[in-house]
């Protein structure tokens, strides 16, 4: 196949597993199960342990897979990469080791992938329900993720790989993962990918996900995901990239799109706390705190709406006040994400993955 020729080979005989993991004992077991107990089964499973101090090694060696263990911790896109780098499928199927498969999770994929031969990524949504139920914090999380997620179901701009397939071609064709990169690497991914393949999400493709639990490392996730998404993707638009091999100039894809909601409710949070001091100066400025809050209410209202109909009224608030955290969060690390950026000017590019251990 011609590394122009964009139509997805619509058969997919083999489905290569790639399950990246760094410390998940408590998950990857139920993962793997999951991965074993589906309806179309796998050609095979490929654990890459980005160097666990866990038990997850032992866990993986309960089950006939593959796995590549690192001697060193290098991150998720370094996992990616070399787990593609040893399939053998025409079908790359990445699934992170906190989440557990739907039974027919892969069929879903091929099923998705042969219905739209022009897609070169299909991604899944996030079960309401979590894998393990940790607490309110873990609660929102999921509700959250699986509202953004099911909303987008059809054609996207946004390639996220908790659980994803990609025909190898495609994977290879863009060049794999930025190893540099150990937040917002999965959405930098799809800004290198040619114009003429769609992203796709599908509610075919379901996973039941164990997320953050703790207020502390969920905002800390955050901050960190929003710092480097605002250097690897946002100040990206304005970074011309030079050439990739096999992909002509025509066919690159258009800078990633901006969520106007987000931005609104991302700037009516911060308007709302920086503002609140105005209210020394002159009871009339409050309006603007007011404003802010008003804006950050309208942009997230369909969320806050589905958070009332699902978990009820006592929830709502609990989900409100967790999203207006998560927005200033996010703001802080935009912020200095994008600071960062237009100082150094990082070049794009990726590291070449090195060999891991392999075990059997």
């Amino acid at each position: 196949m011609s590394p122009l020729d964009h139509t997805v080979d619509p058969q997919f005989a083999r489905v290569s597993v790639i399950v990246p993991n760094f410390n998940k004992e408590k998950t990857l077991r139920a993962c793997l199960a999951a991965i074993y107990a589906q309806t179309r089964p796998a050609a095979e499973v490929i654990v890459v342990d980005d160097a666990s101090t866990d038990r997850s090694r032992q866990i993986a060696a309960e089950f006939p897979c593959t796995l590549l263990a690192f001697p060193v911790n290098r991150g998720v896109s370094a996992a990616r990469n070399a787990g593609a780098a040893r399939a053998g499928g025409d079908l790359l199927f990445f699934v992170d080791s906190d989440i557990a498969l739907a039974p027919d999770a892969l069929a879903g994929a091929v099923a998705e992938l042969r219905a739209h031969p022009g897609c070169g990524v299909v991604q899944g949504i996030y079960d309401l329900t979590p894998l393990f139920a940790d607490g309110p914090v873990e609660s929102y999380k999921t509700l959250f993720e699986h509202f953004w997620r099911r909303r987008d179901v059809g054609v996207t701009a946004i390639t996220m790989f908790a659980l994803t397939a990609v025909p190898r071609h495609v994977f290879e064709l863009v060049g794999g993962f930025d190893e540099r990169l150990r937040d917002a690497e999965d959405v930098e991914f799809g800004t290198r990918l040619p114009a003429s393949y769609e992203i796709r999400t599908s509610d075919r493709m379901l996973g039941r996900h164990d997320d953050v639990d703790r207020l502390g490392p969920y905002l800390s996730e955050h901050f960190r995901r929003a710092r480097t998404y605002a250097g690897a993707v946002v100040a990206a638009r304005w970074t011309p990239r030079p050439a990739t091999p096999s992909v002509e100039s025509a066919d690159r894809r258009a800078p990633h799109r901006i969520d106007l909601g987000s931005v609104v409710g991302l700037l009516g949070s911060a308007v709302t706390v920086t503002g609140l001091p105005l209210a020394a100066w002159s009871p009339w400025l409050l309006l603007v705190p007011l404003a802010g809050l008003s804006a950050f209410l309208g942009a997230d209202r369909a969320l806050l709406g589905f958070a009332l109909r699902q978990r009820g009224p006592g929830f709502l608030l609990f989900a409100t006040a967790m999203r207006f955290l998560t927005h200033l969060t996010e703001f802080v690390g935009l912020a200095l994400g994008l600071g960062r950026a237009l100082l150094r000017r990082p070049r794009p590019g990726r590291v070449a993955p090195l060999a891991p251990e392999s075990t059997r």
